[in-house]
C-alpha cells in the first residue's frame, strides 16, 4: 500500500526539484564559459548569480505574501465580524502560486526590454541568469507557501506571518542596495 503525504509537503517537493534547476544551471553556463557569481560589475546579469539573486529570493517570499494576502481577503469578505473565516485550499496555493511565477517570468521580460530601451539597464541577461532568476523567484514563492500553511495549522502565528512578509520586503530592498553598492564600488 502506497502511503500519500499530505498535501503540505508538496511546496517543499516542488522546492527540492526548483533548488535542483537552481545548482545545475550554473554547471551547465560554466560549460559555455559564462560565469557563475558575478564577483565584478562587468559580470552582472552575465553570470547566473549577482547580486540580485537574493533580492529574487526575498521578492518571490513577499510577493507571494502579497497575492496570498489579497486573495484571503477576497474570499473571507463579509459584512458579518463574527463570520467564520474558511482556511485556504490547496488549489488556491498552488494558484498563488503561479501567478508569483507569472510576475517573476513578466519582470525578465519587462527587464530585458523596457528597461533596456529606456536605458536604465544596459545589458540583456544571460539565459542561465534568467532561469535562476525566475527559479529562486520560485523557491521564495514556495517558502512562502509553507510557512503559510503552517500559518493555517496553528492560527495563533498570523501575525507573524504578516510581519513575516512585511521583513522580507523590507530586507529585500536593503540587500538589493547593499549588494549593488558593494558590486559595483569595489
Amino acid at each position: 500500500m502506497v502511503k500519500i503525504l499530505p498535501k503540505r509537503f508538496v511546496p517543499l517537493l516542488i522546492m527540492l526539484g526548483f533548488l535542483a534547476i537552481f545548482i545545475i544551471t550554473p554547471f551547465v553556463a560554466a560549460v559555455f564559459g559564462i560565469p557563475i557569481i558575478a564577483m565584478d560589475d562587468i559580470y552582472i546579469s552575465i553570470a547566473s548569480y549577482d547580486f540580485y539573486t537574493l533580492a529574487h529570493l526575498l521578492w518571490g517570499v513577499a510577493l507571494f505574501v502579497v497575492i496570498f494576502t489579497i486573495g484571503f481577503i477576497a474570499k473571507n469578505r463579509s459584512d458579518d465580524p463574527l463570520a467564520p473565516i474558511s482556511p485556504p485550499d490547496f488549489k488556491k496555493f498552488v494558484i498563488y502560486w503561479v501567478i508569483t511565477l507569472a510576475i517573476a517570468g513578466i519582470w525578465e521580460i519587462i527587464e530585458n526590454t523596457l528597461l533596456i530601451f529606456v536605458g536604465m539597464k544596459v545589458e540583456f541577461d544571460s539565459v542561465p541568469n534568467i532561469i535562476t532568476d525566475i527559479t529562486i523567484w520560485g523557491i521564495g514563492g514556495l517558502m512562502s507557501w509553507y510557512m503559510t500553511d503552517l500559518m493555517f495549522l496553528s492560527k495563533k502565528f498570523i501575525r507573524a506571518y504578516y510581519i513575516y512578509g512585511i521583513l522580507n520586503l523590507l530586507s529585500g530592498a536593503l540587500l538589493f542596495i547593499l549588494f549593488s553598492f558593494i558590486t559595483t564600488n569595489f
